[in-house]
């Protein structure tokens, strides 16, 4: 039969185009181990999501170990090289250690060395490369058109029933755990286009630390024979670009579960990153290297609770925290912490910053030429809740925001902890003294010449000397800047010896404030607006709000409800605000919305 040009076209073009889509390779307890030339006896290609069925080699079925995909464990190839492609899709559905991988946790996926000594008859996994550097080589880049995929086994539905934060719906998560004194679990330096979707980051330690003074329960041994920790859950340099993290929960590591640089646009989707010994994402490298051209943040749901303190293991309480430490104590404690760097923007939708050692945002040292924070939250850091930097012709949108300023918070015990982490306590594992660093003002913030800032539709509950403390720069360039306020509720209580807050406390002369539709309350006098007009400043009666008075109990504006009641003269005296739709908790504002984060 004869076929014709057309088809015969059609035929040619199926045999040899690429395909539409890249390879997908698996990972199952099941599985086998990987065939390769140096280990021929391998049993498994990794291509197909299938059980290995011996006997046999070279079968189409998945591996076991999720390290396979970049090192044979030949003992032969040093770090390795990955065998997929960029494009590819990895489907992680747990892992089987080998019998001489100390301390397993099936079906969890160990990184870095099986056991203490490096190498042995079945465990030689990054040969002549050292512990620390047993990690894997930078993950393949995909392209705009089709990423390179690292999926746990159930990204299809990873957060079921809607929640937001991984760390209630640990259970779904594929994990990964690195240990061995592993510097990092996983490698993103030099790569682009890649999705991480459905993964826990961690280590088990909960046995020594690596930073902080005094060692506790101990300090890590970091020669052979090593203790069973790592070091920092994800590297990132300035040419990394156009990641996504959705559904990932990152804790447990003796250093920051993200550091270094980026290079370009970063999206961060229901991510919890917590308990890490140091801070959650340390953006410094250690030579303060500024971020790639076109590097971006934009962040949803993304919460970072406990970092400062090292993380219990296996997880008993609640705030799982072994032992704190801060500035004063050799340690940090930063959720966000940038360097010498100007991103193009910094987008914080639904952000939460909680109980970290240090402070709750980025700091001044990476300004944003866009910075967004809205529906996002920030109470009880030691330090500010809110800090950033800002530069000239830039752009500040702060609406529909909640802080807590109360500084001193985590020298009582948290609900939850199994301890009080202040120093004066006495008790191992607890070595807090910083609380307020800094001044401990709630905002400590800036602008630039030229800029818009805006702060708008929040409420802000403070304890701390200064709630906002404005600075301009460079110096003295911020008069083409107003610094608007609008919609807000400012209430402040004082402790037991101390003033109440000062509202605002302006660094530089140049700064201006424009006030309108505020509710003032509780505040030291004479730092605030004139209280006429549409600036009120009476009780915005809040529910349940506590009474103004010298409060000893650290514990009293724990679960603050941020609801007006139904006499508070914030209900209805609010004027809208760059078309805001919604209150903090996603209720609709009606036409002439209530003053504050949140409608009755």
């Amino acid at each position: 039969m004869k076929l014709s040009h057309r088809l015969l076209w059609f035929l040619l073009v199926v045999v040899i185009s690429p395909p539409l889509f890249g390879g997908t390779w698996y990972v199952r307890p099941d599985g086998g181990t990987r065939y390769s030339s140096h280990v021929p006896s391998g049993q498994c290609d990794g291509k197909a999501d299938a059980a290995y069925h011996g006997p046999g080699t070279n079968q189409h079925c998945a591996f076991n170990d999720f390290r396979y995909l970049w090192v044979d464990n030949s003992g032969a190839v040093g770090r390795g090289a990955w065998v997929i492609a960029g494009g590819d899709t990895v489907i992680i559905r747990g892992c089987k250690a080998l019998p001489g991988q100390q301390n397993p946790s099936n079906p969890s996926c160990r990184m870095g060395w099986d056991k203490p000594t490096g190498s042995g008859p079945d465990s030689s996994w990054c040969y002549a490369v050292g512990s620390y550097d047993c990690f894997n080589p930078p993950i393949p880049a995909g392209t705009p058109a089709q990423h390179t995929r690292i999926l746990g086994q159930n990204y299809a539905s990873c957060n079921a029933g809607g929640a937001t934060n991984p760390k209630l719906y640990k259970s779904n998560l594929t994990q990964l755990f690195g240990g061995f004194s592993l510097a990092y679990a996983i490698n993103l330096e030099n790569t682009r286009y890649v999705d991480f979707n459905c993964i826990e980051l961690t280590s088990h330690n909960g046995k020594c630390v690596t930073s902080g003074t005094p060692f506790y329960p101990r300090g890590c041994n970091t020669n052979q024979p090593l203790d069973d920790y790592a070091n920092n859950g994800i590297l990132t340099n300035n040419a990394t670009s156009n990641v996504t993290f959705q559904d990932v929960y990152i804790h447990g590591f003796n250093q920051s579960g993200l550091t270094g640089p980026i290079g370009g646009p970063i999206a961060m989707t229901r991510m919890f990153v917590g308990f890490n010994g140091f801070a959650g994402w340390n953006f410094d490298d250690g030579h303060d290297t500024p971020d790639g051209p076109g590097s971006s943040i934009n962040a949803n749901y993304v919460t970072m609770i406990g970092n400062g303190c090292y993380e219990q293991y296996p997880l008993v309480n609640a705030f799982p925290a072994q032992a704190c430490y801060d500035t004063n104590s050799a340690g940090f404690g930063d959720s966000w912490s940038g360097q010498d760097a100007t991103l193009v923007s910094f987008t914080c939708n639904h952000c939460l910053q909680m109980y970290n050692t240090k402070d709750g945002f980025i700091g001044p040292h990476t300004t944003a030429a866009t910075l967004l924070i809205e529906n996002s939250a920030s109470i009880g850091n030691m330090g500010q809740q809110w800090k950033w930097g800002g530069v000239s012709n830039s752009s500040t949108t702060f609406i529909n925001n909640l802080a807590v300023g109360n500084c001193n918070r985590m020298s009582a015990q948290l609900p939850g902890a199994k301890q009080n982490f202040a120093l004066s306590t006495g008790l191992g594992g607890s070595y807090l003294t910083g609380f307020c660093r800094a001044a401990g003002d709630v905002f400590g913030i800036s602008s630039g010449a030229n800029s818009t800032f805006l702060i708008a539709n929040s409420t802000v509950i403070a304890t701390s000397a200064t709630v906002f403390d404005l600075a301009c720069h460079p110096s003295g360039t911020c008069g083409s800047t107003p610094f608007t306020f609008t919609n807000n509720i400012f209430l402040g209580y004082y402790l037991k010896g101390a003033e109440p807050p000062g509202l605002f406390y302006i660094e530089d002369r140049s700064v201006k404030i424009m006030a309108s539709h505020n509710v003032e309350y509780g505040n030291r006098s004479g730092t605030g607006n004139a209280c006429r007009g549409d600036i009120i400043c009476s009780d915005p009666q809040l529910l349940n709000e506590p009474p103004q008075q010298g409060w000893t109990n650290l514990t009293f504006l724990d679960n603050f409800n941020f609801h007006p009641s139904s006499g508070s003269v914030a209900n209805r005296h609010g004027i809208s605000v760059g078309g805001v739709a919604t209150d903090y908790y996603g209720s609709p504002r009606p036409n002439q919305p209530s003053i504050g984060a949140v409608e009755p």
